[in-house]
């Protein structure tokens, strides 16, 4: 009797473990620990390129519009970002840099003086291209997505027409100052603007734009305050006289926004005779340094124009010491620059501020 007794005591424990735990008797391992851990990370991954996905599905197509060479307009439209950009001439480099878009850029080209040294690093990984203006051929190679240039280089001899590359499905994005008839600031902050829609990258394009317009303002504020406006020219060294950057002008704009006054409103060719007669406060002398040139000395070449010059020795900006060098890229097609410039031509017209 007892040792019946102790058999259903023994079964009867035995079935309560099982049925109150089901643990000595499970055929499952125990889980591994990390395996969730890792299946969980995975999940979040595959979660996060989903969501990237559908923004991109859902930000794409975008359309950009562009001027080309002819004055149309064309309406170009993006499905996805581009990954292979060719990017021509300084500008168009720069503005690529800036915006943290070094990976997209497959060639670059058209560089004549060092990009800025903030953008350095990011260039020196780039492939540069043989050609300062490459042809259809040179590029056609690089297999491109996109082409970022001035107008003047979408022609049939150099990087072909812009509905050429279109019909190809490689879309075209024009320097808007390099095509309008009136050149501004905004085109120039509009372009920026346009480059990070392109890219998913507004935010870094929007801060960057914000930057050059408190710098007018701010100039614009230093400039209220004082009691005369000086009157400017803005002249390159031409082949038939100088070229008066005017008020359709980049620089003309400028000059206009951050407080200043034109000493001619029109852009046109002038005579030593009409420099001497429109006799500015402050006179700025363009120039361009090259990859080899010494900077220093191109700018004392330039000054030296009017300094050494007796058909100008009665200009008060001659008198005065207002003669002043600026480079072309501040302010033509300045992109990143763009405040560099306003900066430069507001150092010469208010140095007391």
């Amino acid at each position: 009797m007892e040792q019946k007794t102790k058999k259903w005591l023994i079964a009867g424990a035995i079935a309560a473990v099982v049925a109150g735990t089901g643990v000595y008797y499970s055929n499952i391992s125990e889980p591994k620990k990390g395996t969730d851990k890792k299946q969980e990370e995975k999940a979040v991954v595959k979660e996060e390129i989903e969501e990237t996905q559908q923004e991109e599905k859902s930000y794409y197509p975008l359309t950009i519009k562009t001027i080309g060479p002819d004055g149309k307009e064309y309406e170009t439209v993006y499905e996805k970002q581009p990954e292979k950009v060719v990017a021509v001439y300084q500008g168009s480099v720069e503005t690529m840099l800036a915006l943290g878009l070094e990976d997209k850029i497959a060639a670059v080209a058209g560089i004549e003086q060092p990009v800025l040294e903030e953008y350095q690093e990011s260039f020196d990984k780039l492939k540069n291209l043989e050609e300062f203006t490459p042809s259809k051929e040179t590029i056609t190679a690089e297999e491109p997505d996109m082409i970022f240039s001035w107008v003047s280089y979408f022609e049939e001899s150099t990087l072909g027409e812009p509905q050429e590359w279109l019909d190809q499905n490689v879309n075209v994005y024009i320097n808007t100052n390099t095509a309008s008839e009136k050149d501004t600031l905004e085109n120039e902050y509009k372009d920026i603007e346009n480059i990070g829609k392109i890219f998913q990258v507004e935010e870094k394009a929007d801060k960057l734009v914000k930057s050059m317009k408190d710098k007018v303002k701010e100039l614009k504020k230093k400039a209220d305050k004082m009691e005369t406006v000086p009157s400017v020219l803005i002249l390159e060294k031409g082949t038939d006289g100088f070229i008066n950057y005017g008020a359709d002008s980049l620089a003309g704009d400028m000059v206009t926004q951050i407080g200043g006054t034109l000493a001619k409103q029109e852009s046109a060719v002038m005579t030593a005779e009409e420099v001497v007669q429109a006799d500015p406060d402050v006179l700025f002398v363009t120039y361009t340094p090259y990859l080899d040139d010494d900077e220093e000395l191109i700018k004392e070449e330039k000054q030296d124009l009017f300094l050494q010059d007796d058909t100008f020795a009665e200009m008060k900006a001659v008198k005065n010491n207002k003669v002043i060098p600026v480079m072309m890229n501040e302010i033509f097609a300045s992109g990143v620059r763009t405040q560099d410039g306003v900066e430069t031509l507001a150092e010469g017209m208010f140095p007391e501020q």
